[in-house]
């Protein structure tokens, strides 16, 4: 299966974080094509910053490691444009534009996300995050 990965599943994958056992076998044994997209480097780089990634290095140390096996997928102006046209309530425009980028490339949008897993109009497959267990 192509997937494009949600940020908190490509961070957690990378660094090794815990995930659901459902999570962690799908990403070994379903997915066969690893896609990303950039937004996701600077949704987390601008956490980094933040300081709410507490003992993370700077990402310029991990980076590249960290994009090994993905490809990216840019946010296209299509893409843009279906983001901020669809009709939810969800703000997060990073999430949106995950699921446009989706839309728009049929590849299946892999996260933990309790709001957009309600939502449709993407190809999607929605897994519990440990937290809400």
């Amino acid at each position: 299966m192509r997937a494009l990965i949600d940020t908190g599943v490509w961070f957690r994958r990378y660094f090794r974080l815990p995930m659901s056992r459902s999570l962690k076998r799908f990403l070994e044994d379903e997915v066969t094509e690893f896609h990303l997209c950039p937004l996701s480097v600077a949704e987390i780089t601008f956490k980094w910053r933040r300081g709410r990634l507490a003992g993370v290095p700077d990402p310029r140390d991990w980076l590249d490691h960290a994009l090994e096996n993905y490809t990216l997928e840019p946010a296209t102006l299509a893409a843009c444009l279906q983001a901020g046209r669809w009709d939810w309530a969800h703000g997060d425009l990073v999430d949106r534009l995950l699921a446009a980028i989706a839309s728009e490339t049929g590849l299946v949008l892999v996260h933990t996300d309790t709001v957009l897993k309600d939502l449709a109009g993407f190809p999607q497959r929605y897994f519990p995050n440990l937290r809400s267990h």
